[in-house]
This record gives structure tokens, sequence and C-alpha cells, in this order.
């Protein structure tokens, strides 16, 4: 079976679209623009996606950079990147030590399992001659965004998203580049806790169905077309009955809301 990881980066759906119509994702690009330090000249953006914040530089600063490169692992990915790029992995960069100014991982360590996450780590600090740049969601509760193969039954994150950060992690993240700024960026919204044991039985009931991109990491069930259409309208009519006020008064005693913050972090390293 080829690798559902693969498959799922080689996606067309994920990458044909423009980002910075979503207002959110374009402040979030702004805000990773504006950390960039000015005496920088060269860069390399390590998992870059269809290129939307490199092609966000090259477009927006035609003279200010002397060198922009971009890396990934997707073929597809790559398609819509509009400057120097390379096909390859941030566990194994294709660079000499010290090559660029600064390097940049925006939204991707947060996919990394816990040895390309440690390997991801010094390749990035062997690269880089003297700036770091990481953006990551800011404490995700990944248990609660997990999904049910319906084939294997397997819970997966339908992102692949395995790791989550908080201000503590960002600060020990490296051992030769040192935390110089760390701040939350988006538009501040309010974050949700759900009681484990209320997840658990939430879970056994409702059982959440795959979005149409998401692929079982552990069977490569892909959850489309006809299957998709019969589950949606099955769904529809289990759960369609108005719930009942005692339902409603109990979720709220196993919900809670925490105070606004922001979705994602965003810090800059310096040597």
């Amino acid at each position: 079976m080829t690798d559902p990881k693969k498959l799922y980066y080689e996606q067309q759906a994920l990458w044909d679209k423009n980002y910075l119509e979503s207002s959110v994702e374009k402040e979030r690009i702004e805000e990773t623009i504006k950390i960039i330090p000015a005496e920088t000249r060269t860069i390399l953006d390590v998992g870059c996606g269809n290129g939307t914040f490199v092609n966000t530089l090259v477009s927006t600063f035609p003279n200010r950079f002397e060198k922009i490169v971009a890396l990934d692992t997707s073929e597809e990915a790559l398609r819509y990147v509009k400057t120097c790029k390379f096909q390859g992995s941030i566990i194994n960069l294709p660079f000499e030590d010290e090559s660029f100014d600064l390097v940049t991982a925006t939204e991707v360590l947060e996919h990394l399992t816990y040895e390309d996450f440690k390997r991801g780590i010094l390749e990035l600090q062997r690269v880089s001659k003297k700036s770091i740049v990481i953006s990551v969601p800011y404490n995700e509760d990944l248990a609660s965004s997990l999904v049910r193969c319906p084939k294997c039954c397997c819970w997966f994150s339908p992102i692949y998203h395995v790791r989550s950060f908080n201000k503590n992690s960002m600060g020990s993240m490296f051992d030769d580049f040192k935390l110089i700024e760390a701040k939350e960026i988006g538009p501040e919204v309010k974050k949700r806790t759900y009681n484990r044991l209320w997840l658990s039985l939430y879970r056994t009931f409702r059982r959440p169905v795959p979005r149409e991109t998401a692929i079982c990491p552990q069977c490569g069930y892909q959850h489309k077309g006809k299957d998709r259409e019969l589950d949606d309208e099955k769904k529809a009519i289990d759960f369609s009955p108005t719930v009942s006020p005692w339902v409603k008064k109990l979720t709220n005693l196993l919900v809670s809301t925490l105070p606004k913050k922001r979705p994602w972090l965003l810090a800059l390293y310096q040597k």
C-alpha cells in the first residue's frame, strides 16, 4: 500500500486554492513577514505548501531579498510555488551548513512524529546562519479533533496533526538558537475544552465522519463519493431530533469555555 500520508499531501484539493482570500490566513502571513529580521538577505521556507508565504515575499518585495528558496515533500504543492524550489524533507535538508540567513517552518512541526521532530529541529539549526522563524497552532486540543475511519475503526487527525505546542515548549525548542520573540497571532476566539469521559461517550454514539480529503493512516481508506453521501444522509436522520433541555444542561456542565485566545504562536530565534 502506498504511504497514506504521501497520498494525503499530493491531493490537488489541498493546494489549488488562494489562502490569502481568508482574512485569517492573510493576517498570519502578514505577521510572519513582519517578524523577519531587517538584515535578512537569503531565506529557506521548509514545508512551503503551495507557496503562499514565499510567493507573497517575491511579489511584495522584489528587491529586498537576494535569494528565496522553498522546499516541500509534495510534488503537487510545489506546482504552485513561484520561486526556486526543491522537493525534499525537513529531516534531511539538501543544503550545506549555514546556507541561509533565515530558515522558516510555518505550520509544519505539528505534523511531525517524535523522531522526525527531533531530526527536523537539528536540520533547521544546521542550515540556518542567523535566524529561524516558527509558527504552530497554539495549545491545540488534538483529542477533540480526531475522526474515526469507518473501515478499520482507527481514530486519527484528518489533517495529520500529532503535536501540540504552548509557550513553554516554544522556549525550549532549540539548543543553538535563542528565543528572541514569541507572540500569539490571529483573531481571538473562545476555546472550548471537553471532559474526556464526555468526549468518549460522544465519540461512541456520534463517530465523526472524516472529511473528503482525510486519508486513514492505518488502512489508507478515504471517505468520498457515494459512501460519503450515504453516511451524511444517515447522520442527518440519526441526529436531526431536537436536543432535550436536560441534555443541553448536561453538556454545559461538561464543556468548559476558556478565556479567548489566538490560534497560532509565532516565534523568532537567533544565534
